[in-house]
């Protein structure tokens, strides 16, 4: 299956400011689709995106991930974790749903000096459900050889099999050094954000970051970030009825962002400097 983002670039005679808010764009669209691939469980088994071939442009590979040695780069949702590669991603998700996990593919289309341009499809996200529990993987595109970049998990309890509160929220503890606030409503949220500049900290009721820093200013300083969230049944809040643990690196997803948008051009221009048509005078 195959997801279409476009985005409209400004030629290099632009303002950098246009320029600037445009990249924004493109990022916010590319984030948002990759977020919108894990709606719906996909139950057929998975195509190799390889094997599609629509005459674009074959993005390569120019950035390696960096891995955060702080608790979010160390953080393990299941056995999957930030920069994980995709074949890696593949086998624990395997693992723990008992069954293949769907992939979903993406072709990214933009427009830089009046041309029209796409990318060749790539394979842009895993996911697999266990039960009500399932399992959202994001995959860089090629410049970044598709490694993980974001990971979503959310699962749901019934009433006589739910986990204990109080034990869960000891666990999420040792696990990801974060440390739920008391319960307010019926729920609890806390998050975790690395900065650019290197510190880790944690906010009760946190949320999580668009990568745009258009769309949310802390995406300019942010590196990562990873939230927990834990709902209770309300008429016993000793049980815990829903759990959600998100995790992205919005700092990678810029830089792929920024690569993108300069191979595109790059392809563009390419072609522009060997067009050799002449009007019929």
């Amino acid at each position: 299956m195959k997801r279409v983002i476009a985005c409209l670039l400004l030629s290099a005679a632009s303002a950098p400011l246009a320029q600037a808010q445009d990249m924004e764009a493109f990022r916010r669209n590319m984030v948002n689709a990759a977020n919108a691939l894990g709606q719906g469980h996909v139950t057929e088994p998975p195509t190799s995106p390889a094997t599609q071939d629509n005459g674009g442009v074959a993005l390569t590979q120019k950035l390696t991930y960096q891995r955060m040695s702080n608790a979010i780069g160390q953080a393990s949702i299941l056995g999957l974790s930030l920069g994980m590669s995709a074949p890696e991603a593949t086998t624990v998700l395997r693992q723990y749903c008992q069954t293949e996990p769907s992939i979903r593919t993406e072709t990214l289309r933009t427009s830089h000096k009046g041309v029209d341009i796409e990318s060749q499809p790539y394979p842009a996200s895993l996911a697999c459900q266990r039960g009500s529990d399932r399992i959202d993987v994001a995959l860089a595109p090629p410049v970044m050889g598709g490694v993980v970049t974001r990971i979503e998990r959310t699962a749901s309890y019934p009433p006589l099999n739910a986990p204990a509160y109080d034990a869960l929220r000891a666990e999420l503890t040792a696990h990801y050094a974060a440390h739920l606030p008391p319960l307010s409503g019926g729920s609890a949220a806390t998050a975790l954000y690395a900065l650019k500049s290197g510190p880790v900290f944690e906010k009760a009721d946190g949320t999580g970051i668009d990568p745009s820093p258009s769309s949310d200013p802390r995406a300019a300083t942010t590196q990562a970030w990873l939230r927990i969230a834990v709902s209770v049944v309300p008429q016993n809040p000793s049980a815990v009825r829903s759990l959600s643990i998100t995790t992205e690196d919005i700092g990678a997803e810029q830089a792929i962002t920024a690569e993108i948008i300069r191979q595109l051009n790059t392809a563009i221009d390419a072609k522009l400097a060997h067009a050799t048509a002449k009007p019929a005078l």
